[in-house]
């Protein structure tokens, strides 16, 4: 049998786990379960794993348990699959008894749109890197890690078509770049080299603490994501373009979404443009022009 780490591992390869995912979830368990990385997993069976888990949800926050149940539970389902070994997951005995914490809400948005000049006066004053990173942001509704990870030849500016290979899903995702988005891009090209990345020496965690000690109102980079969908929404997209923009895969029961409706860049082109002279428009840098 193998350990729990070599568990992982296998685990990893075979759903192809992104490489900051299997970090991510190797730190879980070095905190929360790093008695247990080095023993065969069969020992998984016992009681005093049970208690383990019992424990681990006892002392610590929703969201944390909910990563950790989720984890151990893949993890036994994988190794019953694979190497036919049947462990029963205590979480889900636990959760039977009502000793699990109630699941985590999400973090409500705290950035609104009438926040957005002053957040962008704050945002001003921050060197022109941390600036373009930022509004980028918000005009994309990008993951702070896909923005950031962006490359120069990612960046197709005859084509006016800009790649994120790297995303939560997993799978290759492409915005148009409209003309808001063209001034930044065409900006940080030709400060880097290619093979860089465009935000090189830019930390994605530290950016948004940056321009809260410049006078920004309180925000996270997810509220500005959350602004495109937001804005989006009071505009009057439809789901699929929202979700298209956003990167956002259908739910597994919306057959005609999943396997039907297919939008392509130029189909997400105009939205976009729309959604960001709204924001720009909140800015204090013009007026929404509706189509």
């Amino acid at each position: 049998m193998p350990t729990v780490s070599e568990a992982l591992l296998a685990y990893a390869t075979a759903k192809k786990v992104k490489a900051s995912s299997l970090r991510r979830y190797q730190s879980v368990l070095r905190t929360h379960f790093g008695d247990w990385l080095e023993r065969p997993v069969s020992e998984l069976k016992g009681p005093a794993f049970a208690e383990h888990c019992h424990l681990f949800a006892q002392k610590n926050g929703a969201a944390i348990v909910e990563l950790g149940r989720g984890l151990v539970g893949s993890l036994l389902r994988y190794l019953h699959a694979v190497h036919g070994v049947e462990i029963p997951n205590p979480f889900i005995k636990l959760g039977a008894a009502g000793l699990l914490p109630l699941r985590a809400l999400p973090r409500a948005r705290k950035l609104k749109e009438a926040d957005l000049l002053v957040w962008s006066a704050a945002v001003d004053k921050l060197p022109e890197l941390h600036r373009d990173y930022l509004r980028l942001v918000l005009f994309t509704g990008l993951r702070k890690n896909e923005c950031g990870s962006i490359l120069r030849e990612h960046v197709d500016l005859h084509g006016s078509v800009l790649l994120i290979p790297d995303t939560k899903g997993g799978k290759p995702h492409t915005l148009p770049i409209t003309e808001s988005m063209k001034e930044i891009l065409v900006r940080r090209c030709v400060a880097c080299q290619s093979g860089t990345r465009l935000f090189e020496r830019l930390s994605v965690d530290h950016v948004a603490e940056m321009a809260l000690r410049a006078g920004a109102p309180a925000f996270t980079l997810h509220d500005l994501r959350k602004l495109v969908a937001t804005v989006g929404a009071k505009l009057g997209l439809s789901d699929a373009v929202l979700r298209r923009i956003l990167g956002h895969a259908p739910k597994r029961a919306d057959v005609l979404h999943r396997h039907y409706v297919s939008l392509d860049v130029e189909a997400i082109a105009e939205p976009m443009e729309l959604i960001q002279r709204t924001l720009t428009s909140h800015l204090g840098q013009g007026t929404p022009q509706v189509s």
